[in-house]
């Protein structure tokens, strides 16, 4: 009897050993990795993720721009305080990122093509010690000297890049209409506006499948600004908000005090509604303004094209409560473009 127990309990034994052995033999991990490994990588794909947001911040900006300073005469309303400059503050994934040995300040994230900035030789990871002389600490003393700048204006900065310090003199720039470019961090397909700022979201990005495209969005946007299709002003102008805007590295890229003044400008942007009339009025001028600044206007047609394959409830007449359907905007874009290729003029060819 003792026998048969002792030999009950080496079978179980040895069952509950191969048992054990089969199930680690099916869950083949790999070498171990150590938490400090994990953090390292996170570290890493961070820097790569705010490098990405730079490059969609810069590209954005420059397809703005370059269709702000094609508009039409009639659709300027001034001359406004242009830089070029995309800042942001310095924090840890900047300074990795540019190899930058200040843990504070503010530093130059990107410059649009062709701005004064650009063309005085600054770049990105060039890091802004002073202006005219007055020591930079943070975003909002950038805009206390803009705020007392105008356009044709000189400044002087001085600024630390690569290691070594460098100076930089150039006159201030002027754009026609008093608009800054925004990334937000959404997923969603969406770009908007408020009277002062037109705001794109990543998901727009991805959907983009060039800058034609991208170009025909932010036009029917800057159209809705030109037009006067806001009826009520907000009040927020470019240079009390380049805290937030300047950068505009994902949404909560902001720094203390500005944080209020872009949620509002930001929830303006994507709240607005227009009429379906002012609507069709934005994607007319708007596919102009991108003729205009040489983009592809046929790129209008694939992009609502793709929007209604894609978002087929956007085919629907009460799209967005107020957009006219997909359908509509794609045979009307059409029939725009031949329009634009036919005439003559500034707003007729290519330039």
């Amino acid at each position: 009897m003792l026998f048969l127990k002792r030999n009950k309990y080496f079978s179980l034994l040895s069952l509950l050993c191969l048992l054990s052995i089969a199930l680690c033999g099916c869950a083949v991990v790999g070498p171990p990795v150590s938490q400090e490994e994990i953090q390292a990588a996170s570290d890493e794909l961070k820097v790569k993720a705010v490098k990405y947001q730079i490059d969609s911040l810069t590209k954005v900006n420059n397809i703005g721009y370059r269709l702000l300073m094609k508009l039409p005469d009639e659709d300027k309303k001034g001359s406004f305080v242009f830089s070029g400059l995309l800042l942001s503050e310095i924090d840890p994934h900047l300074q990795r990122l540019y190899q930058i040995t200040e843990d504070r300040g503010v530093v130059v994230v990107g410059v649009v093509d062709h701005s004064p900035a650009q063309q005085s030789g600054i770049i990105a990871g060039d890091v802004i010690k002073s202006i005219d002389g007055l020591p930079i600490h943070g975003l909002p003393d950038v805009a206390y000297v803009f705020n007392h700048k105008a356009d044709n204006q000189q400044v002087e900065l001085s600024l630390l890049g690569g290691g070594s310090e460098k100076k930089s003199v150039f006159r201030l720039g002027a754009k026609p209409l008093d608009v800054s470019f925004r990334m937000v961090d959404e997923q969603e397909v969406n770009a908007g506006a408020s009277p002062n700022l037109i705001v794109v979201t990543y998901g727009l990005m991805r959907f983009a499948k060039n800058d034609d495209e991208i170009a025909v969005v932010l036009g029917h946007e800057l159209a809705h600004i030109a037009r006067g299709h806001h009826v009520k002003e907000s009040g927020i102008g470019l240079i009390s908000m380049i805290t937030g805007i300047a950068a505009g590295i994902g949404a909560n890229k902001v720094s203390p005090g500005s944080a209020d003044a872009v949620t509002r400008a930001v929830s303006s942007a994507f709240n607005a509604r227009f009429s379906q009339d002012f609507e069709r009025e934005a994607d007319y001028f708007g596919l102009k303004y991108a003729f205009a600044a040489g983009f592809d206007s046929d790129a209008g047609v694939s992009v609502w094209e793709r929007f209604a394959i894609e978002i087929p409830e956007s085919m629907t007449r009460n799209f967005f409560s107020s957009h006219p359907s997909s359908p509509e905007r794609m045979a009307r874009l059409q029939k725009i473009a031949q329009e634009l290729k036919s005439q003559s003029g500034p707003l007729g060819s290519k330039q």
